[in-house]
């Protein structure tokens, strides 16, 4: 007898999927200087997620360490977006290549410097949002900056919870 919440591929093999949260756990496991926080945002998953990746105008606003994001470039191929962009913390520019979809965004710096990714799925219907931030420096050898990024990401997911508690009121 077969399941019929199992979903098999073409070749009746089932298939292996994970939800963007999931996805952001994955990463956050490979990288040893990686630190996240996860939980659930009183705000509607509707409302929620494009604030968040509204990057310009939301990134300065929960991460106490940027200051500024500019967009450079922005095209999108169906439902995902690709950026060119630079955040600006303590008036040091780095660029970033970003990928946004649905649930999920990573923002890759050049050179491998840093990374952050976001990650939200609806939860209760909708009416609240279980979300995901994590940041790393995907370098051998900064396992030793996890401790200060841990800070770093817990602050920025509070922020965010206060935020939305405001209704996202900047």
């Amino acid at each position: 007898m077969s399941d019929p919440g199992l979903r098999t591929g073409e070749n009746g093999w089932p298939l292996a999927a994970l939800d963007p949260i999931g996805r952001a756990r994955v990463l956050a496991a490979a990288i040893p200087s990686s630190a996240f926080h996860q939980g659930v945002i009183d705000a509607p998953y509707a409302t929620l997620w494009p604030w968040v990746i509204d990057l310009e105008n939301s990134t300065p606003h929960f991460d106490s360490q940027v200051d500024r994001v500019v967009i450079h470039r922005r095209t999108e191929d169906g439902d995902i977006i690709n950026l060119r962009m630079t955040a600006t913390s303590h008036g040091l520019p780095l660029p970033f290549h970003v990928r946004i979809e649905d649930g999920f965004c990573m923002m890759r710096g050049l050179a491998r410097l840093y990374l952050v990714v976001m990650a939200a799925v609806p939860e209760d219907e909708g009416r609240r949002t279980r979300f995901l931030h994590m940041e790393a420096i995907p370098l051998p050898g900064t396992g030793l900056f996890r401790r200060f990024i841990q800070h770093e990401v817990d602050s920025d997911f509070s922020n965010l919870t206060r935020l939305a508690e405001s209704g996202f009121a900047v």
